[in-house]
């Protein structure tokens, strides 16, 4: 994009053109922000309640900007760059959507994503270092800052056991004032138990890796 720049004359006179990267730099962090949001929508619900469609809406009003605004500057400066912000325009519409239509897909995404993250709390849970009177509570044990992001409340819990082990439980999703689903990790294959969900019965539903399964709402039939 070309900014203009007023002479002596009062004219206007071409002066020093936007970088390219200043509006792709803003696409891009749009681009990521919107699947993102979409990954962790249970946690953003869980704080916001009611407020949720109102940010998200938001959200995407800012993002639409930044996306028109954005292409307006590329158009100017040829077809490659133009290319390159439509197909951010694209991932970044495309990736919420696709997210949002297939619950099934985001369950796994975010754990793949994240799953450095869940293995560490799994780990803090073996070791010790989240006390087990806290995590048999019903609140459970708060994570340490920089683990936060993976649970809605910050804190995991035991929801009962498993072939004889605790079965470790991070929310995902805590409705108000209760109700809940989210991520488990077992120590042997789940044996058709069911489990309280904060208050609804919630069953391993998607089995992800290693013992960590999805916990969703037991179907009617149990």
């Amino acid at each position: 994009m070309t900014v203009f720049e007023t002479g002596p004359s009062g004219r206007e006179r071409p002066g020093r053109r936007l970088p390219i990267w200043i509006p792709l730099l803003f696409m891009g962090v749009v681009t990521v922000a919107l699947p993102a949001m979409e990954l962790h929508i249970g946690r953003l619900s869980t704080t916001l309640w009611i407020l949720t469609p109102v940010v998200t809406h938001g959200a995407y009003g800012v993002a639409l900007l930044v996306y028109v605004l954005g292409m307006k500057a590329l158009a100017r400066r040829g077809a490659p760059a133009g290319a390159v912000g439509l197909l951010l325009v694209v991932i970044g519409i495309a990736g919420p959507v696709t997210l949002r239509s297939f619950p099934e897909l985001r369950i796994q995404a975010r754990f793949l994503l994240e799953r450095p993250a869940f293995d560490e709390v799994a780990a803090l849970s073996d070791s010790g270092r989240l006390p087990a009177s806290q995590l048999g509570g019903y609140l459970g044990a708060r994570l340490p800052d920089r683990l936060c992001f993976v649970s809605a409340t910050c804190r995991v819990k035991t929801i009962g056991t498993s072939g004889g082990r605790p079965v470790l439980f991070v929310p995902d999703w805590l409705g108000i004032p209760d109700d809940a689903v989210g991520y488990a990790r077992f120590a042997a294959r789940p044996g058709g138990e069911t489990f309280d969900g904060y208050g609804m019965r919630i069953c391993p539903t998607v089995e992800l890796a290693d013992g960590w399964w999805w916990m969703g709402r037991c179907p009617p039939t149990r």
